[in-house]
């Protein structure tokens, strides 16, 4: 019955919820103090839930696109633009993902998350790094490199992973828990480590 009551309790937010979309498709369920900026930015498909605490920030680009039955879980954030000097690319979702919770996914170079994947807690996914070369100037001055993220259809990324800008991930792969991603991963590969480095690939 509390399990009955807090999905009712969160349909009704997401009814009120819906007119903030650029489109979103009945029924969708929103937790509680959700935050969504640039609303005009975002489209979600059918059966979405937004958990408590999550914010969406779609300014820029593309905006955020989430699929039918994309899960988003509590504390989660998706963030398009970091400076609005420099709007960023977008965030793309398929359909039947599930994002757990305190997951951040930055979609400045842009971020394509195909269907049916698993994003463990606390994973972090980054499509913008700072550029560093000049010794003589403040990091914060020389700007940012954009390279987009691409996550392939049915893979599984664990736990505190991080994958930086520029990598793509197979179909099929197995990011294992607290590894950091810096170069492609072949359609199903089980990587690890820090760097991440293949150790198998699903038969």
């Amino acid at each position: 019955m509390e399990v009955l009551a807090r999905r009712g309790s969160e349909a009704v937010r997401g009814a009120i919820a819906r007119h903030k979309f650029a489109r979103a498709d009945s029924p969708i369920f929103v937790g509680r103090r959700v935050t969504i900026r640039h609303g005009r930015h975002v489209v979600v498909g059918r059966s979405c839930v937004l958990g408590d605490d999550v914010l969406l920030d779609a300014f820029g680009g593309a905006g955020i696109r989430l699929g039918d039955r994309v899960s988003i879980g509590r504390g989660s954030t998706l963030i398009v633009s970091g400076v609005v000097s420099r709007p960023g690319v977008g965030i793309r979702i398929g359909s039947r993902v599930g994002i757990t919770e305190y997951c951040h996914i930055g979609g400045q170079g842009g971020v394509t998350i195909e269907d049916d994947v698993i994003i463990g807690p606390g994973a972090r996914i980054f499509s913008e790094n700072h550029r560093f070369d000049d010794v003589h100037m403040p990091i914060r001055d020389q700007g940012e490199q954009r390279q987009s993220v691409s996550i392939g259809a049915g893979s599984w990324v664990g736990a505190g992973a991080i994958i930086v800008s520029g990598v793509t991930i197979g179909p099929g792969a197995v990011i294992a828990a607290g590894s950091v991603v810096t170069r492609d991963v072949e359609a199903g590969h089980v990587v690890a480590g820090v760097p991440a480095r293949s150790l198998r690939v699903r038969s």
